[in-house]
């Protein structure tokens, strides 16, 4: 389910059905060494369009978590979002990522970490990208059922 006021008053009134939500990681940054994190938005753009399409009705994307790479207060505020996700009813929080260096901070996370790596895939004909996402898919597939049961 997206973001949107008619999805989100069907995800209030079939809290019982969607218990999962995902939330992608996006750092921002307007520096030039920095320009890979607009590719690393557009990944998780496109993977997130297909895990809307694949469990809708089981699972919310919610907005981007955007933060500074160099943020040190990051943590504290997913876990903010993590609590509210978790007293408004849902079970499973995700949280999808290209950015290597929360891997560091796994750790401190309350939930699951997918984290992806960069493959810029808006750069990729059609069919590649198909396969690309594909593979992306099988294995968060794949944590999904294990996690769901």
């Amino acid at each position: 389910m997206k973001w949107t006021t008619n999805e989100l008053n069907q995800v209030i009134e079939n809290l019982e059905y969607i218990d999962t939500i995902i939330i992608p990681l996006c750092p921002v940054s307007l520096k030039k060494e920095n320009i890979g994190l607009a590719e690393q938005r557009e990944d998780l753009i496109i993977l997130t369009s297909e895990l809307e399409r694949t469990y809708k009705g089981r699972v919310v994307i919610a907005p981007e978590f955007t933060y500074l790479p160099e943020e040190s207060n990051k943590i504290s505020r997913l876990k903010a979002w993590n609590e509210e996700f978790k007293a408004s009813g849902i079970k499973h929080v995700f949280y999808l990522t290209c950015d290597f260096d929360w891997r560091q901070s796994e750790a401190e996370m309350d939930e699951s970490l997918i984290w992806l790596p960069n493959l810029n895939i808006n750069s990729l004909d059609e069919s590649s990208q198909r396969v690309i996402v594909d593979k992306q898919l099988s294995h968060i597939n794949a944590l999904f059922s294990k996690i769901w049961g």
